[in-house]
């Protein structure tokens, strides 16, 4: 019975620690002909509700690599047991070029958009 206890306990303690996966956002900035975009400036942003005119409550800016590609990872903001992640409003700009989107993060996914800058 004593064995039966202490394996139980093992089994559930290996099964509980789970380790937490990465939680990603990948925006590709591309132009009207599918062309991509390096070295655009992307911000990833979220406004309080119903304040259109705020300051934005999470504010994160990057630039493109060579690719048309930024990355951001939200493994500080996002923890184990949380309820979803956020909706982010994207804004991308490159010279006269600019291009706007949303995105839903996923908790522990690679959450992925293509924007079109015209």
């Amino acid at each position: 019975m004593k064995n039966i206890l202490i394996l139980s306990l093992c089994v559930l303690a290996i099964v509980g620690c789970r380790k937490k996966k990465d939680t990603l956002v990948e925006i590709t900035v591309k132009n009207a002909s599918s062309q991509i975009i390096s070295g655009a400036n992307v911000k990833l942003l979220t406004l309080p509700p119903y304040e259109p005119n705020s300051t934005p409550i999470l504010e994160l800016e990057g630039t493109t690599d060579i690719n048309g590609v930024i990355r951001f990872n939200f493994n500080d903001v996002y923890h184990l047991g949380q309820a979803g992640v956020a909706v982010l409003n994207i804004l991308v700009k490159k010279g006269d070029l600019e291009g706007t989107g949303i995105i839903k993060v996923e908790q522990e996914k690679t959450s992925k958009k293509v924007v079109l800058v015209l």
